[in-house]
């Protein structure tokens, strides 16, 4: 008994050993030959998508009665900032921005100037924090103290849209003033400011209970205040009161009932601002030039309100020039007649024009100058003329631009000239139409356009899908220079009516004074109308692909949309998009029914003005 007692006390260790050792030996080789049998890479483990979390602050969020310089406010994992100066916003906002620092794990935040007494401040790092290592972003992280015994609990937010197109405005100021006067938004700054998000959302917080103005602000100088011309700028006419309320949500308890749930939170929530620049462009000349010894041009800051006068200094001398200028107004072309005049290099000018004064009084602007043409094209070749005395002399011709092969159905077809014309003969003009393979002679006006003189339109009875033949004799058209066209013949075919598609409108309770414009892919007005009492209207003839339809609420009836104006209190005009793409076939009738008062303005920016979030993910 003891022998065999002995015997396993000494020898079963050993078995026991080779038992693991075979074991270890086993799986060591299993592994060797499951790594030369894997073709991939170890992945590391899922990739950490969590951002940061603040784990303690000095002082504690919310803190009351504080008096440092310095906040500490450390998080779960190693940070870093991104564009910290631009993103931060500190409210009441202070005069000279903190500095913000990361260590580690840790963000200092550390004042340069002594902070109000008996004040809640709000530090908003929208998303500047971001881990180091993923770069996962602390979205919309704020930091709240008190510089008091009590802090401010309260917030509003909503969403900031450009009012020319409903897009969203990120990055732009929002703030309130407790000074009710409109001229807190010009001179004094505002109590509490954000700054908006991607999707043009704000929020703005820690507010105390009582009526707000509320304004938003591209501030190009940084000062909080509107008084820059450039600066867009929205605000809300109702006076904003921020409240804690509830907003009811239905919880779905199994799947055949549910219940409704109240969960509080701070209102008002989907306040709504639309960003607009004022037309208040100072009237002043912003060009001149002389491209060419009879033209002389000028180009203005704003369309000028009365034609542009001019006179010659010192000289007397009638009917010198042609006036011409642009749809809007705002360029002028004088073409010269007179041969001396144009012959040299330096003229002198009075001009006379209408401005806008501080007051948008209209008052009249002098300025002289001297419009000087220096060629160095015809120096060089006065130096070429010495050497070829006998080169042939090219008269030149008048050039005529504008006609085309393919014109659309609505399309007209004009001539266009280099220079203002003297002279049209019309008899050495022809027009036919097609008909089968024969050229039958068709009557036809040629119309002087009333802006661009240079330009002039064939008037006739021309039929969608019609072939024309354009003949013009030499010396048709004489410009004031004296240049005569050479001969020209030109076949144009207008596009049949089944190249295009018609839209139909059915809008259901129009309003006095809507506007409806059709926008192409790229959201240029390509036609408008006023919409009629019975909301029926179409639009014919548009070319096949993507539109797009809105309703501008034409307030004065001007027929375009126009902005505001903040020291008349008026808002920019409205618009309603209609909420989907509206794709245009050809020889296609789309009809389209509209209600327009039922448009929710934050459903059409998610689905048509929000770019996707990719939901890729990095292996």
């Amino acid at each position: 008994m003891k022998l065999r007692m002995k015997f396993f006390s000494i020898d079963a260790p050993f078995r026991v050993i080779s038992f693991f050792v075979a074991i270890f030996l086993v799986a060591l080789m299993s592994g060797l030959f499951g790594a030369c049998a894997s073709t991939g890479y170890p992945t590391g483990g899922p990739r950490d998508e969590t951002p940061p979390v603040m784990i303690r602050s000095t002082p504690p969020a919310d803190a009351l009665s504080f008096l440092g310089d310095e906040i500490r406010i450390e998080f779960n994992e190693i940070i870093q900032l991104s564009d910290i100066f631009q993103k931060l916003m500190v409210s009441p906002p202070v005069n000279e921005a903190p500095v913000v620092t990361a260590r580690g794990n840790t963000m200092i935040v550390r004042f340069q100037e002594d902070l109000q007494p008996n004040a809640t401040y709000t530090l908003d790092f929208a998303d500047a924090v971001r881990d180091n290592n993923e770069g996962n972003v602390l979205e919309n992280f704020t930091f709240s103290f008190s510089t008091g015994d009590y802090i401010d609990s309260l917030a509003i937010s909503g969403n900031l849209y450009d009012a020319t197109n409903l897009a969203p405005v990120a990055n732009a100021l929002v703030m309130v003033h407790s000074n009710l006067a409109d001229s807190a938004f010009l001179k004094q700054v505002p109590i509490r400011v954000t700054r908006t998000n991607s999707a043009g959302r704000f929020s703005i917080q820690n507010l105390a209970p009582g009526e707000y103005r509320l304004f938003a602000l591209e501030d190009a100088n940084r000062n909080y205040k509107y008084d820059q011309p450039g600066e867009r700028i929205a605000w809300r006419t109702e006076l904003v009161s921020p409240y804690v309320g509830f907003h009811e949500r239905v919880d779905s308890v199994s799947s055949d009932s549910a219940v409704v749930v109240q969960e509080q939170a701070f209102l008002p929530d989907s306040l709504q601002l639309f960003l607009f620049k004022e037309d208040n462009v100072r009237q002043y000349m912003v060009d001149n030039k002389r491209p060419s010894r009879n033209r002389v041009d000028f180009a203005f800051s704003r369309p000028l309100l009365h034609p542009l006068e001019v006179n010659l200094v010192n000289k007397a001398h009638g009917n010198w020039f042609v006036y011409e200028h642009t749809m809007q107004h705002d360029s002028v072309t004088l073409w010269l007649k007179d041969s001396l005049l144009i012959k040299g290099d330096s003229l002198m000018m009075q001009l006379r024009y209408p401005v806008l004064d501080s007051l948008k009084e209209v008052s009249w602007q002098t300025d002289t100058l001297n419009a000087y043409f220096f060629d160095t094209q015809e120096v060089q070749s006065r130096s070429r003329r010495r050497d070829a005395e006998e080169a042939v002399v090219v008269v030149p011709n008048l050039r005529v631009d504008g006609l085309k092969g393919s014109l659309e159905i609505l399309e007209q077809m004009a001539l266009v000239f280099p220079t203002p014309l003297a002279f049209v003969n019309k008899e050495a003009i022809r027009l036919y139409q097609m008909v089968d393979t024969i050229p039958e002679s068709i009557d036809f006006d040629l119309v002087r356009d009333s802006m661009r003189i240079r330009r002039y339109a064939f008037d006739f009875d021309r039929v969608a899908g019609g072939n024309y033949i354009v003949e013009m004799d030499s010396a048709a058209f004489t410009d004031i220079y004296g240049l005569v066209n050479a001969p020209v013949k030109q076949r144009v075919a207008v596009k049949t009516e089944d190249s295009y598609g018609i839209f139909y409108l059915n809008i259901n309770e129009p309003q006095k004074n809507w506007l409806v414009q059709v926008l192409d892919s790229q959201e240029k007005i390509v036609r408008r109308a006023s919409v009629p009492s019975n909301g029926k209207i179409g639009f014919r003839y548009l070319k096949p692909g993507k539109y797009f339809a809105r309703i501008v609420e034409d307030v004065n009836g001007n027929g375009e949309w126009d902005t505001g104006n903040f020291e008349k209190g008026l808002q920019p005009e409205r618009l309603y998009y209609y909420p989907e793409e509206i794709n245009i076939r050809a020889n296609w009738d789309h009809i389209v029914p509209w209600d327009p008062h039922a448009f929710s303005i934050d459903e059409f920016v998610r689905r048509m003005r929000l770019k996707p979030v990719s939901t890729s993910r990095r292996p």
